[in-house]
């Protein structure tokens, strides 16, 4: 938040997402955005995405991301910083982000609160992540069960109750026990998916059947969707940006008395959730 003397600054900051797929997927709110800006900066893979971004804005540059072997949180702190300067030099900042800024884009929250936090005006408008791509793709209603999302490394190594009876979602699985940026060790990618193999079997059974999903990065690519049982997990090649989508055992258990109570249409003698709850328990 921004300190309550502070007064706001000129510049403005808006972070956006591209969508997974550049073209087709970016919102006109964030599309607007990069016209409109006096410098975008933006982080993009994909070459037709950089072409895509730097027609909408000539003064479009790239975040650097070094393939050097330095850990990702000093990379995404010096993308912080490269944004906070732009916000010295120029009026109207745009950054660009792959898939959507709020997923699993540190830079752009860290950017947002720093920008706030020095009394410029920061705004983040959301954009297509590959979770709204694999739920389509799929064929997936998360909100019918219910879903549990994580970061594979945070789900490692921060023991959770799992909820059987809706999705598990895990994100980055290729990256499990990676430091720095593009490493491709497949030993240690295997060793990561053995270490998340050993930790789904116990929860869901060894033969429960889950799905290794790519979203795909333009229309013209299909996704790679690839179901394996979790005891084969360790054997599977993956890239950087596959998901595992873990589905339910099946449906959660009906409280029936209490389905009874929320639902019984004009029945004045219905008891309080609280008390409702109390005799079920």
């Amino acid at each position: 938040m921004t300190a309550p003397d502070a007064p706001m600054l000129e510049s403005t900051l808006l972070v956006v997402g591209t969508g997974v797929q550049w073209g087709g997927q970016m919102t006109l709110a964030a599309q607007n955005a990069i016209i409109a800006a006096d410098r975008v900066l933006f982080a993009q893979t994909d070459p037709w995405g950089v072409r895509w971004i730097r027609s909408l804005n000539a003064n479009a540059v790239s975040l650097a991301y070094p393939r050097d072997g330095r850990p990702r949180r000093e990379i995404y702190a010096t993308m912080t910083k490269q944004i906070l300067a732009a916000l010295g030099e120029v009026k109207r900042v745009c950054v660009a982000f792959y898939g959507s800024p709020t997923f699993l884009a540190r830079a752009a929250h860290d950017a947002i609160r720093a920008a706030r936090q020095l009394g410029y005006r920061a705004q983040m408008l959301p954009g297509v992540s590959s979770i709204e791509c694999l739920a389509a793709d799929l064929g997936v209603d998360f909100g019918a069960s219910g879903y549990q999302l994580f970061e594979a490394n945070d789900f490692l190594v921060r023991p959770r109750q799992l909820d059987v009876h809706s999705y598990l979602v895990l994100c980055q699985i290729a990256l499990i026990g990676q430091r720095s940026a593009f490493d491709a060790d497949a030993s240690r990618v295997r060793r990561g998916l053995e270490y998340l193999s050993a930790r789904l079997q116990p929860v869901f059974g060894p033969h429960h059947r889950a799905t290794i999903y790519e979203a795909a990065p333009h229309s013209l690519q299909a996704p790679r969707i690839n179901e394996v049982e979790l005891c084969d997990l360790g054997s599977v090649e993956l890239s950087e940006v596959a998901t595992l989508c873990v589905p339910p055992i099946g449906p959660a258990p009906i409280d029936h008395e209490l389905a009874r109570a929320i639902f019984a249409a004009g029945n004045s003698e219905i008891a309080s959730p609280i008390t409702s709850r109390a005799r079920v328990a």
